[in-house]
């Protein structure tokens, strides 16, 4: 009801309050952490002074935004990290709630920007992921969510915030080294790992992550010993690599040497189980998807790939053994089999019949299986010297 929401919703803090709450951070040190601030010098006013309401000085913030920055620069410059975080709360929360009341606006059709330009303006994106490790978890949450909002409404088809975060991207290109960086961090995995769906939404930050190396630091998280890390950067890299295939197929088919060869040990990775029946799918859907037509072609002329998914067809696990066949089937329909792999099929097609056909009878029920089952069958028996 109207009442219980006037009961329990947050106050709103006006700006003035929040940046003079802001400023007024360990003033009795001896070196406070304002006083590194660009531009704030001993004999000027005191920080409190500047962000006071009574203040008439030009340096005081004139938006949140601005005042978000200046508190992002004083936890990263600070030594007295728990002080100087104390004043990002309530500057996310009124940052949140402007962005809500924008999207609100956005959806009856009143075009409202502002307070998302401010944030890029004051580059708020990138100071707030330098940050977040100085962050307690709660603050991280709120960190997050503003910038996931803040992706996903500048993401949306015709937006004009579009074009502003790529063009702050652009300027601002270690936004995304921090991003992929934290992405393998203790206090920030699962953050980071959201951040990085979001924007892997938009195509031209799906490019430019890919261009970053996303893939590469990526497949690596996602060999790491801690399991919620690994989970987070496979799910992470599948987003990137799927969203926006036609993207992903040229940088795959651009870095076939490099990524290949990564991607793989994801397949050889008997520690991870999940991880590696994951990797086994996704192969498979990149393979199928016309987009990666190109790619599949090389990918099946491969011989050394054609060994792996052969060991794969004989893993302990029945579920890694169907996974694999999906795979093992395009290098038995590929009708240009290069010499190489052409032999490897002859010198095991008994084992391989046998093999293929036990599977078979683990899927009667699957008409689509079965049909997929008879033609290999039919392939691996045609072959001929």
């Amino acid at each position: 009801s109207s009442d219980f929401r006037r009961q329990h919703s947050r106050p709103r803090i006006s700006l003035e309050l929040q940046a003079a709450g802001a400023a007024r951070l360990h003033m009795a040190a001896v070196v406070s952490p304002w006083a590194n601030l660009q531009g704030w010098k001993g004999d000027a006013p005191a920080p409190s002074q500047l962000l006071s309401p009574a203040s008439d000085s030009t340096d005081a913030p004139d938006s949140i935004a601005q005042a978000l920055a200046q508190c992002t620069e004083s936890v990263l410059e600070s030594s007295v990290d728990s002080e100087a975080a104390s004043c990002i709360r309530p500057l996310l929360d009124n940052a949140l709630e402007r962005l809500d009341e924008e999207l609100q606006a956005c959806e009856s059709g009143e075009a409202n920007s502002e307070t998302i330009a401010d944030l890029f303006r004051y580059d708020v994106p990138r100071k707030l992921l330098v940050c977040m490790q100085a962050l307690d978890f709660e603050d991280r949450k709120a960190a997050t969510r503003l910038l996931d909002k803040l992706i996903r409404r500048a993401m949306t088809p015709n937006s004009e915030a579009t074009d502003l975060v790529e063009e702050h991207v652009r300027d601002h290109p270690d936004l995304l080294k921090h991003l992929l960086a934290g992405c393998g961090k203790q206090e920030v995995f699962f953050l980071c790992s959201q951040l990085v769906k979001s924007f892997a939404r938009s195509c031209k930050m799906a490019k430019a992550l890919l261009d970053w190396g996303a893939a590469d630091n990526l497949l690596e998280l996602a060999l790491h010993d801690n399991f919620d890390i690994a989970s987070e950067a496979f799910a992470a890299l599948r987003e990137v690599l799927v969203a926006y295939p036609a993207v992903s197929a040229d940088y795959v088919q651009e870095h076939a040497s490099t990524f290949f060869p990564a991607y793989h040990l994801l397949l050889r990775s008997e520690d991870n189980y999940v991880i590696q029946r994951q990797a086994l799918r996704l192969l498979g859907e990149m393979l199928l998807d016309v987009s990666f037509q190109e790619v599949m072609c090389d990918y099946v002329q491969n011989e050394q790939y054609l060994r792996l998914h052969m060991n794969l067809l004989i893993d302990v696990s029945v579920a890694i053994q169907l996974e694999a066949f999906h795979i093992f089937k395009l290098f038995v329909a590929n009708p240009f089999k290069p010499q190489r792999v052409q032999s490897i099929l002859l010198r095991n097609r008994q084992g391989l019949i046998k093999k293929i056909r036990s599977l078979s009878e683990l899927q009667r029920e699957d008409e689509h299986f079965s049909s997929d089952v008879a033609q290999v069958l039919e392939a691996l028996a045609s072959l001929q010297d």
